[in-house]
């Protein structure tokens, strides 16, 4: 054996040290943390044959895809040019042993809300990013659709997306808001629409929001529902058809 090496081990049994130094471990740079995809996007490929734009419908709280596939359906033949995706929530509910959600209710408080809203609608445009990018579409290509929880985070793209989506549809929803809105978002055309007798989302929520968009530079159309509650019936699809009809291009 080498005698530098003879004396290394020698010094290193009577508790020495060595001139022989020993290779630094390798330093990994942590990976950050991959955004959350959903767990099934259904998708309705254009009515057409040539899709012009995206539009991505986000359910309500507890809900799934699938039981808000049937508003994709109805609309799909409105949008002829577009491709509809459903998209489940990007979490599991935790109401409930299924469901989904954007985001989490368990201790929410209204000084809470809009860092929550905030997260959620920073994860969903994430995906939104990929999907157009997927299909060829531009950024702005994009209309969102959403109900209840969905409807929250529809509106904070309407306001925080960059750019701003080509329209934006909340049923049944309210704004979560605690700052300015992105610099370009002065024309986005937004539609709401609430049911007088929702006991889960008062309607006059939807009326604040309808302020607060404006005060942000959003052009909104409102239409409170006399006869409606928490959900989504004919009369609020015939709206959505109308406005989507008016706002869209027509290739």
């Amino acid at each position: 054996m080498r005698p530098d090496l003879v004396a290394c081990l020698l010094f290193a049994l009577l508790g020495a040290g060595c001139s022989r130094t020993p290779p630094s471990p390798t330093e990994k740079t942590p990976m950050a943390p991959k955004p959350p995809t959903p767990a099934r996007v259904l998708t309705l490929p254009p009515v057409s044959g040539r899709a012009e734009y995206l539009v991505v419908l986000l359910h309500g709280v507890g809900a799934s895809a699938e039981s808000f596939l049937p508003i994709a359906l109805a609309l799909s033949p409105d949008v002829p040019h577009a491709e509809v995706v459903v998209l489940d929530g990007l979490h599991l509910f935790d109401g409930a042993t299924t469901g989904r959600q954007w985001f989490s209710l368990q201790g929410i408080t209204e000084q809470e809300r809009p860092a929550r809203v905030r997260q959620a609608g920073t994860e969903v445009s994430a995906w939104i990013d990929g999907a157009l990018a997927e299909r060829d579409l531009g950024p702005e290509r994009l209309v969102v659709v959403g109900f209840s929880q969905g409807a929250i985070v529809a509106q904070w793209l309407a306001l925080h997306r960059q750019p701003a989506p080509m329209a934006v549809v909340s049923l049944s929803g309210r704004l979560a808001e605690d700052g300015p809105a992105a610099a370009d978002t002065t024309s986005v055309p937004v539609l709401l629409v609430h049911g007088a007798r929702d006991a889960v989302i008062p309607a006059r929520l939807s009326e604040e929001a309808a302020r607060g968009l404006e005060a942000r530079g959003a052009r909104v159309r409102l239409r409170v529902l006399p006869t409606l509650a928490h959900g989504v019936d004919g009369e609020v699809l015939e709206e959505v058809r109308w406005f989507l009809r008016d706002v869209l291009p027509h290739p």
